[in-house]
């Protein structure tokens, strides 16, 4: 599938800097190791996934949803 415009382009730049600060929220504990490196790896996992999910996640569902509508006839 082509980009088709400036705006989706973002969108898909977006999603794919959401998906590198989750691994480098998974990766931070063993660079430096101690419950509060853990705890804040987590946390900003946790956070960038719903962000990710409303974001890149929901939108492909609802475009999908739309494409499927029929349009209304004369008779409707």
């Amino acid at each position: 599938m082509i980009p088709r415009s400036r705006a989706e382009l973002m969108r898909r730049r977006r999603c794919r800097l959401l998906v590198v600060g989750m691994v480098l929220g998974a990766l931070l504990p063993l660079f430096q190791w101690s419950w509060v490196t853990l705890a804040i790896g987590l946390g900003g996992i946790a956070l960038l996934l719903l962000v990710y999910r409303r974001e890149c996640v929901d939108r492909s569902v609802r475009e999908t949803t739309h494409d499927d509508t029929h349009p209304r006839g004369p008779e409707a």
